[in-house]
């Protein structure tokens, strides 16, 4: 003859299992929330650094145009793109014309 013995919780027994598993749910949660967090922290700081980059390059191309914009050889180009006539001036009939910044 086996006699079996029924196992009881109170209501504190039941409170307090089922406190240890919400704990654990919390206990286990916690390192996949953080991985996660992390994830996206270095997903945000890859898109910053292309963006960095991206805009690193548009400023050199802007520098470059600048740079050729100014030089001899791009009014030499616009000359020719516009049609337009180009003569030096002759110095020796110029009038020079100073005031005195005092």
């Amino acid at each position: 003859m086996t006699t079996k013995r029924r196992f009881t919780l109170d209501v504190a027994g039941k409170a307090m299992v089922l406190t240890m598993i919400v704990m654990l749910f919390c206990v286990m949660m916690v390192p996949i929330y953080q991985i996660g967090r992390n994830h996206e922290y270095r997903l945000r700081i890859s898109q910053a650094q292309q963006r960095i980059q991206t805009l690193d390059e548009l400023e050199r191309t802007l520098e470059s145009e600048i740079s050729y914009a100014q030089s001899p050889e791009a009014l030499i180009d616009n000359v020719v793109e516009y049609s337009l006539s180009y003569d030096e001036i002759d110095s020796s009939r110029t009038v020079m014309v100073a005031r005195s910044l005092t």
